[in-house]
């Protein structure tokens, strides 16, 4: 059975003191410092840890750099894993695109694929522990699928022997913007190596769907029961760190379903 764990949030510590958080464990990531991680685990000694690294590393100029940010990261966690996104769309094309509607050429598919394969063996090789990989969600207009293709995330994780990280909303939007039914999308994809799941709530914004991070929906439950089914994640993240009650309801929902 995978444990359960929430991403920190001011409504999460508004319910571990008030002792209605049953979450097993607490998902940080880059956004916060070192030093503020530290912090918060001397205020909630009890409560295990976990960090998500995300795009971490191809934030900076070099990977000697991002290796080491990384590692002073790591030093202050147990996790049984690194986890990254599979990241093939630069940081710039993904901003613009979204917040102002600038579609920018992208770097060709291949170049992209052949770029984080050479940063991922890198990593491989500077970390003593497994590196698994999270899928993205893509950008709406057609010439960035590529970054979201089934195969090509398969591809990626093949080619490094890594884990997934399945994040089903990206999945949904992933399949929408592809025309294609979610089930389909995911059975594209290799199951067979999920570690852990991200959960959040999908929306419509601008006439698109993205991972809105709201609270989950019913097809959000219903996907997951699917996946949940054919996959042993030792992990399910809830990412939302909204509203205090919105929260609880949805971690007593989790733990249902990942009980049975």
């Amino acid at each position: 059975m995978p444990i359960l764990t929430t991403n920190y949030s001011a409504a999460l510590v508004e319910l571990i003191r008030a002792n209605e958080a049953p979450v097993d464990g607490i998902e940080v990531g880059p956004w916060f410092k070192p030093q503020k991680i530290g912090q918060l685990q001397q205020e909630f000694p009890t409560r295990r840890f976990y960090f998500h690294a995300g795009g971490l590393l191809w934030r900076y100029r070099s990977m000697n750099e991002a290796l080491a940010r990384l590692r002073e990261y790591l030093s202050l966690f147990q996790d049984p894993w690194v986890s990254l996104h599979i990241e093939l769309l630069p940081l710039h094309v993904y901003r613009l695109s979204s917040r102002l509607g600038l579609n920018l050429p992208p770097p060709k598919a291949e170049n992209a694929i052949n770029k984080i394969l050479e940063h991922l063996s890198q990593v491989k090789a500077a970390l003593d522990i497994p590196i698994i990989l999270e899928n993205l969600a893509s950008l709406p207009a057609q010439k960035y699928a590529y970054a979201a293709i089934p195969t090509t995330i398969r591809e990626i994780v093949a080619s490094t022997d890594s884990g997934l990280l399945l994040d089903l909303a990206h999945a949904r939007v992933a399949a929408s913007y592809q025309g294609m039914e979610v089930e389909r999308y995911l059975e594209k994809l290799p199951l067979e190596r999920v570690r852990q799941i991200h959960v959040s709530g999908a929306r419509v914004q601008r006439g698109y769907l993205c991972d809105a991070h709201e609270s989950l929906g019913a097809e959000d439950y219903a996907i997951l029961k699917w996946v949940l089914e054919r996959t042993q994640p030792q992990i399910v993240t809830l990412e939302y760190i909204r509203e205090a009650q919105a929260l609880r309801k949805q971690i007593r929902n989790l733990r249902e379903i990942i009980t049975g």
